[in-house]
């Protein structure tokens, strides 16, 4: 199945980025990435503009990325598209089972028993340490969106990236996933090694929490509910 990725980053050029280096050293072609540099627009809009461009293209696969990742296999695209087939959205870290409650963060709603993934964390390829939260390959609930496989051809199309959260760069991927296992659309984690270059969330700003309580409104009716797979 054809792919690309989409990518959303503050650089003006692909090659600026983590991302791009492991491109060039898993030998995967750049022409395959969707490359929205010089962004300030959320997230949420990008990836929206990155599915419809699939769409026209009658592209396949669509592979979120955040441009701070490096892809660590060489087989990249055998797995993708291994993942494309079992499941129509594909996280590399999630959770089976959620409980709607602050803090909205997808590790935590989650029951320990009930985590999925694994994902490198590290400055570089030469130096990183694994984070195992359980498991793979398996049916979650809700995924991370730090890389997010996603088959077009099994994706309603009313299934979007909800573009009224109001944070720019988070709750995109819990509200996608989340929508996507509501409608009973098939979401899981697969195995594919990355190393992601990034602390993870340091602090709720105000942007996180305007988009902590837009999350808690619209799933206003399953606060205090475990909703699982």
């Amino acid at each position: 199945m054809t792919y690309k990725i989409i990518v959303a980053s503050q650089k003006e050029k692909l090659n600026e980025t983590l991302l791009y280096r492991s491109l060039v050293a898993a030998c995967i072609d750049p022409d395959n990435v969707l490359f929205y540099g010089n962004n300030s627009q959320s997230i949420t809009s990008i990836y929206n503009k990155g599915i419809k461009d699939c769409r026209k293209q009658d592209i396949k696969i669509a592979v979120f990325v955040h441009d701070d990742v490096y892809i660590n296999c060489n087989d990249f695209e055998h797995r993708i598209r291994k993942y494309a087939n079992k499941f129509t959205l594909t996280g590399l870290a999630g959770t089976k089972s959620v409980s709607v409650k602050e803090p909205v963060l997808w590790h935590l709603m989650g029951e320990r028993d009930s985590l999925r993934g694994c994902v490198g964390h590290g400055n570089d390829e030469n130096f990183y340490s694994y984070t195992s939260f359980g498991p793979v390959p398996d049916k979650v609930i809700m995924v991370d969106g730090v890389f997010m496989i996603v088959n077009l051809t099994t994706l309603p199309e009313k299934n979007n990236f909800d573009e009224k959260i109001p944070s720019k760069f988070h709750f995109y991927d819990l509200c996608f996933s989340l929508d996507c296992s509501l409608d009973r659309i098939p979401v899981g984690v697969g195995d594919i090694p990355i190393i992601h270059n990034s602390p993870g969330l340091r602090e709720m700003s105000e942007d996180w929490l305007n988009g902590q309580k837009y999350f808690l409104n619209k799933y206003n009716k399953f606060v205090g509910k475990k909703l699982t797979v």
